[in-house]
């Protein structure tokens, strides 16, 4: 295949990813010229063949841009990762939750990330697996993962059916127990001067839980939708933030929900810890999920971080730069 000389970069867009639609001309809109002939706009979908746009961006000698929720950028990751990471991922939000780009702080207006994209940087960030498979985010089982594969089969997408899954989930959905071989490490200390006092007094790390409703493993520090699970998790340090999410009631959700929204917010709901690797035995199969997306049933698990293993590009609002 021969390329033109000025290789465009490719911008593919899942038109059905998100509760409201996708028009190229007004993401294009407000770019300046020079910008808006680096990019070419593609609609794209399953069955996720990503060959020919990784090529097109190699050529071009520019990140690949997608546009579109946690599940396609899941997807455009892997085949990314699968031809060697040639290119880095821009990743452009035009999902429901959107937990990638709030983590690495994206904007979330999706021309404004795309020229701040444009003019941003590759950041080396971990890539964590779960046996074998490779998330950018986040994965995890029991509730969460449940919800995952409920929301999966609801047709559309949008914040309002997703609470609908959570919903017809919350009241029944019990806990797990847990049994763990893995390498844990201390939460690294806050800088505030009450948490350094509490941290010369509570130096180990915090004990892995023998049980969970709801347990995940996070390389960045929100699920979506502005819900921080794991607010201590840093792309960059080589470990992996667990979290579990204790069961709320009503009363819960009312008092401790709302600080889980908030990025300083302390809630009795949340416990977390960092780990390098871990092997998981649960006393049941349970559904999981890759970066919301539904993943197998499976009893045992093994987790592991690749440090600085996969090429991401960012705006100059992301923390680890």
């Amino acid at each position: 295949m021969e390329y033109p000389r000025l290789m465009k970069a490719p911008l593919l867009f899942n038109p059905a990813s998100g509760s409201s639609p996708k028009d190229p001309d007004a993401l294009f809109r407000d770019l300046p010229k020079e910008l808006r002939e680096r990019v070419q706009p593609l609609a794209f979908g399953p069955p996720w063949d990503f060959e020919p746009a990784i090529a097109q961006a190699r050529q071009a000698g520019l990140p690949l841009f997608v546009w579109g929720g946690d599940g396609t950028l899941h997807h455009a990751a892997k085949a990314l990762i699968q031809h060697g990471n040639p290119v880095p991922l821009a990743a452009i939000p035009g999902g429901s939750g959107n937990g990638l780009v709030r983590g690495i702080r994206t904007p979330l207006e999706p021309s404004g990330a795309l020229r701040r994209l444009l003019e941003g940087r590759e950041l080396r960030m971990d890539l964590p697996r779960l046996d074998g498979e490779p998330f950018l985010n986040i994965c995890g089982t029991g509730f969460e993962a449940a919800v995952a594969h409920r929301f999966a089969a609801l047709p559309g997408r949008g914040i309002a059916r997703y609470v609908r899954a959570s919903l017809s989930l919350w009241r029944g959905w019990p806990d797990a127990q847990l049994s763990w071989e893995a390498e844990t490490r201390p939460m690294p200390v806050e800088t505030a001067r009450l948490a350094r006092i509490k941290a010369a007094f509570h130096v180990a790390a915090p004990e892995l839980p023998e049980s969970a409703w709801s347990l995940c493993f996070a390389n960045l520090p929100q699920y979506g939708s502005g819900l921080w699970i794991a607010p201590g998790a840093d792309p960059t340090d080589g470990a992996l933030q667990w979290a579990t999410l204790a069961k709320p009631s009503l009363l819960d959700l009312v008092t401790d929900g709302p600080a889980l929204f908030r990025e300083g917010g302390h809630s009795s709901l949340r416990r977390e810890g960092q780990l390098l690797w871990a092997t998981l035995r649960l006393d049941r199969p349970l559904p999981w999920h890759l970066d919301g997306e539904p993943a197998p049933e499976r009893d045992r698990a093994e987790l592991h971080v690749e440090p600085r293993g996969f090429r991401m590009q960012v705006t100059d609002a992301c923390p680890w730069m």
